[in-house]
């Protein structure tokens, strides 16, 4: 009898050994444990801040669930530290030359759509705080970058590759759904790029400065 318990314990013992083997080696079940859990929790943030926002103080909201809820998860999960997700200078020459070609390519095209109906309508304000507004756009877009191009890119890097750069592009354009059309149809390519450029770097931050300058020119061209 003693020897059949310890052969059912020593069973049980190699099975949860190899359960947690596999949730260390990121899988579960034949499933690919960070594919499913960086989709699943990107998911859930986007749906939270969608419905929830409103109930925290603007950025903070975007702290929160684009922030501080994926690392939170990324380190509980594989003990994922903040610099796995692209939260580092990394390539920093590299990423200051994508910066000034960015901002400068976009200058001239931001200035001439600022003049559209439909561009000047959605980003004209009757009054600007501008260091109010320059602080709330800085809080929110480094949340906002680290969701698609640190946390989404490099999370899912673990499990396609490069091809992770597509990936984050599709919530990052179905997000700007209603803002102007020509907006969301470039955000397809400058979600590739921005992707691109997060990737070469190993880090979001050029991206959160690109984001930052292009909102702001917009903002600024479009109230002159």
């Amino acid at each position: 009898m003693r020897q059949w318990e310890d052969m059912v314990l020593g069973t049980r013992m190699r099975k949860y050994i190899e359960y947690i083997k596999n949730i260390n080696n990121r899988a579960l079940w034949d499933y690919d444990l960070n594919l499913v859990a960086v989709v699943s929790i990107s998911t859930v943030v986007l749906v939270l801040y969608y419905y929830y926002h409103s109930n925290v103080d603007y950025p903070l909201a975007s702290l929160v669930y684009y922030l501080f809820v994926p690392l939170a998860a990324g380190f509980l999960l594989f003990r994922d530290k903040p610099w796995d997700y692209g939260i580092r200078v990394g390539g920093w020459k590299l990423g200051l030359i994508a910066v000034a070609a960015s901002l400068a390519v976009m200058a001239p095209i931001l200035y001439g759509a600022s003049g559209m109906p439909d561009f000047r309508s959605y980003y004209h304000r009757y009054a600007i705080d501008w260091p109010q507004l320059l602080l709330d756009t800085a809080l929110f877009m480094f949340a906002w970058e680290f969701l698609f191009r640190g946390y989404m890119l490099f999370g899912l890097e673990e499990s396609l590759g490069r091809s992770a750069i597509f990936v984050q592009t599709i919530p990052f354009v179905l997000l700007h759904l209603e803002k102007p059309f020509l907006e969301t149809l470039a955000c397809i390519p400058g979600g590739f790029i921005l992707g691109y450029i997060a990737y070469r770097t190993r880090s979001f931050l050029p991206c959160f400065v690109i984001h930052f300058g292009v909102y702001t020119m917009l903002v600024f061209f479009a109230n002159s």
